[in-house]
């Protein structure tokens, strides 16, 4: 009500629900219809990659074949095959896959429907700001996991199935850790990669600004180093050096547009108040 009073003058469609009041059960009964029509979406097409399952599976094993292949002009090695150890393992390797490959397409309606929900509660100049963000954070996610498949996670695999002396190392890869390794690394690139966004969202609430974060460069090379040996799976420089250098030139690119960002009016004094 007094979020309306301040707003007097300005059209419903500019103030959160249309000026409406809404009710929790309201809100509750709002919030189970989006969440009900992202779960059928999400089911229709986990039975599309279902009926898709082997051509999914050769696009997720394609960083393991290619690697087969190297280690075979490398060192002479006989391809190994993804192996499974029970009964239904192989057939919960497909299941995942459909499902996994269902949530990323089904990613961007989810998101939508969230934005209806949340819509509803956001002034105008609110909707527009976050319109501009999910296309974005979206589609640096979709980088990250890119950035994985055909960089990180080749590169990785060649370091690790390729260590050891041939003569006396077999590498023989079990089906559920391989598909473990690939959605793990998958994910955490795409998170990796929402930084440049985080720091455009910092600097524009005036959390922390562009000119904070350029001065705290060298703390953030160091934790991009740090991270990057959390996240990588081996101990090597190279591959230590896909994240970690990835990650300084997406500050960079942060900074760049952090520093274009103007903070917002409530925003503007927050920084002085947390001190340096």
């Amino acid at each position: 009500m007094a979020a309306a009073e301040r707003k007097q003058g300005a059209d419903e469609s500019d103030l959160p629900s249309g000026g409406k009041q809404m009710t929790f059960a309201e809100h509750l009964e709002e919030l189970r219809g989006h969440v009900l029509r992202s779960l059928l979406a999400l089911l229709a097409l986990c039975v599309v990659c279902w009926i898709f399952q082997d051509e999914i599976a050769y696009l997720v094993m394609w960083p393991y074949l290619s690697t087969q292949e190297w280690l075979k002009e490398t060192y002479g090695r006989e391809p190994s095959k993804l192996k499974f150890f029970s009964v239904p393992e192989g057939f919960f390797f497909h299941f995942k896959i459909a499902l996994y490959g269902a949530a990323i397409v089904t990613m961007p309606y989810f998101l939508y429907e969230m934005w209806r929900f949340v819509s509803a509660g956001l002034y105008r100049h609110e909707r527009r700001a976050v319109m501009r963000l999910l296309p974005v954070s979206f589609a640096l996610f979709l980088l990250g996991v890119l950035f994985s498949y055909f960089v990180l996670i080749p590169v990785a695999l060649r370091f690790l199935l390729g260590y050891g002396n041939p003569e006396y190392i077999q590498p023989d890869i079990r089906l559920e850790y391989y598909l473990s390794f690939f959605v793990m690394l998958c994910l955490l690139l795409g998170a990796v990669f929402q930084l440049p966004l985080l720091q455009v969202i910092l600097a524009r609430f005036g959390l922390v600004s562009a000119a904070t974060q350029a001065r705290r460069r060298k703390a953030f090379v160091m934790g991009a180093v740090v991270a990057a040996a959390v996240i990588t799976p081996t101990g090597d420089a190279v591959t230590l050096s896909l994240v970690a250098v990835p990650m300084l030139i997406l500050y960079e690119m942060g900074l760049l547009v952090a520093r274009r960002v103007r903070p917002t009016a409530r925003g503007a004094g927050a920084e002085a108040h947390a001190g340096p």
